[in-house]
């Protein structure tokens, strides 16, 4: 089995702001919205499909989103989701909130790369 090396509780943090990116671009069913995630995003982020749907009610209910069931289609009725203003506002603070952290991040990983140049450079072998 191999090793997780995630930080616990950091794997669905921003899973809000990524269902909110695809519903900006088009409405789309959880099951959907889960398959297209999981060809886009990075392999190693393993998108639980109840984590998705669990998102998308949260969502609703702070009415960032709305659904109604799509009953036209063949096969079985499927909730449609749809972005909504207030939808559009919190995916606009999620952009600011990570380009904060892409900030913060862009600078310790500066930091810690110069203390592994240093510690190279004093001879030391880090492992």
């Amino acid at each position: 089995m191999a090793k997780d090396t995630s930080l616990p509780g950091k794997q669905n943090r921003h899973l809000p702001a990524f269902i909110l990116l695809f519903l900006s671009k088009e409405d789309t069913h959880g099951g959907a919205l889960w398959n297209r995630m999981n060809e886009m995003m990075p392999a190693n982020w393993g998108i639980d499909s109840g984590a998705v749907y669990r998102v998308l009610r949260d969502l609703e209910e702070r009415q960032c989103v709305t659904s109604y069931w799509n009953t036209e289609d063949t096969g079985p009725a499927k909730r449609i989701y749809h972005i909504t203003p207030i939808g559009l506002d919190e995916l606009k603070m999620w952009y600011e909130d990570i380009c904060l952290r892409k900030k913060n991040l862009d600078f310790f990983i500066h930091e810690y790369e110069s203390l592994n140049r240093i510690h190279e450079f004093n001879g030391e072998k880090k492992e």
